[in-house]
């Protein structure tokens, strides 16, 4: 990334800063901060402790609804908008309201407390003020940070439970928010020559900025609009495109296995706005195992570890820099030399030394030594972590979601499904297989049966609500409408292809189902339509060494994420009529932005209703947009509505440095398939 934009991202923490600066000095005198653990690790990416005391802010606390801090001065509560947390806070509220009712009338005109809201104050919210009594003692304020840079080309909004609101609840409350965000991404970085969304949920955002920026859009020095101000023309964008993609159009790149190294990371370890646990006794796998299958680590835990955090970001971590898209076996082997290089460094310093060189050594070249080691010590501990808890079925595993993919040897799959429920049951990650399986083939109603009794068989009745919320979600059948289909279910055609199949091989997603045979392909092809359908899977199933060509290696050479490759086409089209040949048979792929006005006309302000690629080629936009085609700068900003996971920014890295082009990443989070699954259960 060039340092001008470096700078503009970094400039969403400057708006962020300037939005908690407002409110803080709303607030006369002195206060005390209390901040919602899930958030205090996003807050380091706006401000500091000193930042916050120059502020006003005297003491910070940890929101803790069963031991409330001592009442000293003016509260300030930072939460997320969950009504159940605003409760709490509420509560602690009505406490220190009783301990000082006696002796004194509250001052409705100096407010004692005061809560922001991330992202916005709900409805529900002031109804609650209202019933608890509270009404005019505390104040309300919304407050959103927007994007946080968490590494180079990635930016995360940092909004909890979106998918579960959004495609589980149906409840667009955070589509609001999200727009919002963008629309301050397109004043800073200028809107987008073109914009494309796929999915109903990104189509709505994209809605919602264009009454925003209809609404809000500064008017200085030109032509006269219909209020009789001005407009001012806009300024040239950052980036060519934009592409917005709800995450239920490409769930097999969450619910797959990854093979590169910051993809394992989220396999096996929460992330909390970029920083990573580092927790030997603790992780994702042995946190959704039954209890009796952790009986045998018993002894094990006994041994207590320091639980420290891994900042994943590669201008912070030079060990993660370099290994954070490799395949992790190969980065099991070079920590390995790494560790024995410092190791052999330590030694040659201390044989034979001279006393200055030994103070020299001491005071410059220890420090780093250590502190190299000590970073290094993390990724190795998580690295054993990965082969303790995965490595041992991880071949297999791999060898099944291929079957999957590939719509061949169901028998084998079911029966290796159910053999997880019963010997070795997970409670997110065997759910997880299989989603994937229906995601990718359909389940019949027999097999759903058998499915859901075992789960429920492992992990007890109370979850059988969880069925519907998946389906909800459209990982999983209707459970209402289970129908008899056991003829239908054993006639086996191996050549069908299910419609999963059909429209990936449309998109060439899938290089180990296009290339039949066995064949090793370590270099990536473009057919006559710009999609990448080379493989990079060696025949022994495993990605060759150096062969990272393919954006399909973040899945062993399986699959080719859906973001990845539609950002592939659109760079490659050559013109709007082969973009149309590409990409024209998605009906869910509308294109807008600020090439596109209402009538077509260039001073026009006006912006078009996002079109399907289809209706654009018959109308009046057909000769601008075929003159804009191929972007002359392949600059493009993508954000993913429901969570983006390590391989798709993995793939889409290494598409950046393949065509030479500009993509920056962003979500609402950062996700692994683990944590997909486990908001849906815990809906």
């Amino acid at each position: 990334m060039d340092s001008a934009s470096g700078r503009k991202l970094l400039g969403f923490r400057q708006i962020a800063q300037e939005k908690l600066q407002h409110v803080f000095y709303s607030i006369p005198s002195e206060k005390d901060l209390i901040i919602e653990p899930a958030l205090i690790k996003p807050l380091e990416h706006v401000c500091g402790a000193s930042w916050l005391r120059k502020k006003g802010i005297d003491k910070i606390f940890k929101f803790d609804s069963k031991n409330p801090p001592p009442k000293r001065k003016q509260f300030v509560y930072l939460i997320t908008s969950s009504l159940l947390t605003f409760k709490s806070v509420l509560d602690q509220i009505s406490g220190y309201q009783s301990q000082t009712s006696s002796m004194m009338e509250p001052d409705i005109r100096n407010k004692q407390y005061h809560v922001l809201v991330l992202p916005s104050v709900l409805a529900s919210f002031e109804h609650l003020l209202e019933e608890e009594g509270l009404h005019g003692i505390v104040e309300l304020y919304n407050f959103q940070w927007d994007f946080l840079l968490l590494d180079e080309s990635l930016l995360s909004l940092e909004l909890p439970n979106v998918f579960a609101d959004v495609f589980v609840r149906k409840d667009t409350t955070p589509l609001g928010s999200i727009a919002q965000s963008i629309r301050i991404f397109n004043l800073i970085m200028g809107k987008p020559h073109l914009v494309f969304s796929l999915g109903e949920n990104a189509e709505k955002i994209l809605h919602m900025v264009q009454r925003m920026e209809a609404a809000k859009r500064p008017n200085v020095g030109g032509k006269e609009n219909a209020t009789g101000k001005v407009d001012q023309p806009e300024k040239e964008p950052e980036y060519s495109a934009m592409l917005i993609l709800d995450r239920d159009r490409d769930y097999p790149a969450c619910l797959l296995t990854p093979v590169v190294y910051c993809g394992l990371l989220l396999e096996i370890q929460p992330l909390n706005s970029g920083s990573l646990a580092v927790d030997g006794e603790y992780n994702k796998i042995k946190n959704g195992k039954l209890a009796f299958l952790q009986e045998q680590n018993a002894a094990a835990a006994s041994k207590q570890q320091e639980t420290t955090s891994l900042r994943m970001s590669g201008a912070q971590d030079m060990i993660y820099l370099e290994h954070r898209y490799r395949h992790f076996s190969e980065v099991i082997s070079l920590l390995s030399a790494q560790a024995k290089a410092l190791g052999l460094e330590g030694k040659a310093y201390t044989r034979e030394m001279k006393l200055h060189e030994m103070k020299e050594y001491v005071t410059h070249k220890l420090p780093k030594v250590a502190a190299a080691k000590k970073e290094l010590f993390k990724h190795l501990r998580l690295c054993e972590t990965i082969v303790e808890e995965i490595g041992a079925n991880f071949e297999k595993h791999q060898m099944i979601e291929e079957s999957i993919l590939t719509n061949t040897n169901r028998k084998q799959i079911m029966n290796y499904i159910l053999e997880l429920l019963s010997s070795d049951a997970h409670r997110y990650n065997t759910l997880r297989l299989i989603c994937l399986y229906h995601v990718t083939i359909g389940l019949t109603g027999e097999d759903m049966t058998r499915l859901m009794t075992g789960y429920l068989n492992a992990f007890g009745y109370r979850h059988l609500s969880l069925f519907h919320s998946l389906f909800q979600a459209r990982l999983f059948p209707d459970t209402t409408n289970l129908s008899k289909t056991k003829i239908l279910s054993q006639i086996s055609i191996p050549t069908l292809k299910t419609p999963f199949q059909i429209e990936a091989n449309k998109l060439k997603q899938l290089p180990t189902d296009a290339n039949d045979t066995a064949t090793t392909a370590t270099t990536p092809t473009t057919d006559r339509d710009g999609g990448l359908t080379g493989g990079v899977q060696s025949t022994g199933g495993s990605v060759a060494a150096g062969g990272k060509t393919c954006p399909s290696y973040v899945f062993n050479g399986n699959y080719i994420p859906l973001v990845t490759q539609l950002t592939n086409l659109i760079f490659a089209a050559s013109s709007f009529d082969n973009l149309n040949t590409r990409l024209g048979h998605l009906e869910r792929l509308k294109v807008s932005g600020r090439l596109l006005t209402a009538s077509g006309q260039p001073g026009d302000h006006t912006q078009c209703a996002p079109r399907s690629i289809k209706e654009l080629s018959a109308s009046s936009h057909k000769v601008a947009l075929n003159q804009l085609l191929p972007f002359k700068e392949k600059t493009m900003f993508i954000f993913i509505v429901g969570g983006i996971t390590y391989a798709e920014i993995a793939a889409c890295h290494l598409l950046e440095r393949t065509i030479g082009a500009k993509i920056v990443l962003s979500s609402d989070r950062i996700i692994a398939g683990h944590d997909l699954i486990e908001s849906v259960v815990n809906c």
